[in-house]
């Protein structure tokens, strides 16, 4: 099956494996239960996955709100009279576990063979800043606000293996070990990264890994390795020869972590529609869940 065949074929089942792939995730939320009060009508594993077609769809609440209305089937499946008001939808983010969330990206990632090698990579989603009127009456430039999302991509599938959320950017070297720490190192060999990602402590924990650490170095900085020889020999090695050295690592790999913000920037935008920022952290890391779901169906139809 050619590249055209295989994207028409995971277009045309896309919606529905999108649902199927989501109402199994939703088994991984538990149902609380209470034994008094009214019983719940909206049990937070529906409001995960009518969230998920919500960020999935691009529309607001209140439109995405009467098309399951206007849906029956969807209805049906999720057993639903009638969707629930979009004031609940929203206030349902609050509801949802991080952990869960970050569970279940790495789940769907866990469907395809551990990563080789990963790019570590992060961009900026940005959201309204509640003062672009005051930009125009009153003539003052507002800085626009940000939300970063970071994230450790195999090159081989652009599947997502881990993700991170800061408030705000900045101080990406900071944010690689713990991405890596959440990644299967089984296989790995390379981990790749830009020169915001140099750092001493980064170079050693990824050959301690038994990887190698395919980062840029920053122009003017000390070879003195202070008890991180990785570091140190990753700096001779790149300045002996900086065009050997991307060629003999191939480190035009790391421009797929890139692609993949693209993708995701193509799909669901590059802003964000909560207002807080603990809404803004799982709304990211849904789109996260979307876009590992979106892949695992491409890959199936390309029969990877």
């Amino acid at each position: 099956m050619t590249y055209d065949q295989s994207y028409d074929t995971a277009k045309a089942r896309r919606c529905h494996f999108i649902l199927d792939e989501l109402m199994k995730l939703s088994n991984t939320i538990p149902h609380n239960t209470f034994k008094f009060g009214r019983p719940v009508k909206f049990p937070v594993p529906t409001l995960f996955v009518l969230l998920g077609l919500k960020f999935d769809s691009g529309l607001s609440y209140r439109d995405f709100v009467a098309l399951v209305n206007f849906n029956p089937f969807l209805l049906r499946r999720l057993s639903l009279e009638k969707a629930p008001s979009y004031s609940l939808l929203q206030k349902s983010l609050k509801r949802l576990d991080t952990g869960l969330v970050h569970n279940m990206y790495e789940l769907l990632a866990r469907e395809r063979p551990p990563p080789q090698r990963v790019a570590v990579d992060s961009s900026g989603f940005s959201h309204a800043t509640g003062g672009e009127w005051r930009s125009v009456r009153f003539k003052k430039t507002l800085k626009r606000r940000f939300t970063a999302l970071h994230n450790a991509v195999d090159t081989d599938t652009l599947l997502i293996q881990a993700a991170r959320v800061r408030a705000r950017p900045g101080g990406d070297a900071k944010c690689m070990v713990p991405l890596l720490k959440r990644i299967r190192t089984e296989r790995i060999n390379t981990i790749y990264g830009d020169k915001g990602y140099i750092s001493r402590k980064n170079a050693q924990y990824i050959n301690d890994m038994g990887a190698y650490p395919a980062i840029e170095p920053k122009k003017n900085l000390r070879v003195y390795s202070k008890g991180h020889r990785a570091y140190g020999s990753l700096i001779r090695e790149y300045r002996a020869d900086p065009e050997e050295w991307k060629r003999r690592h191939d480190y035009g790999m790391r421009n797929l972590a890139e692609t993949l913000f693209s993708m995701m920037k193509l799909r669901f935008t590059g802003s964000l529609s909560s207002r807080g920022y603990k809404e803004r952290r799982r709304e990211l890391l849904i789109k996260v869940v979307l876009h590992n779901i979106g892949r695992l169906n491409f890959l199936e139809c390309d029969g990877r």
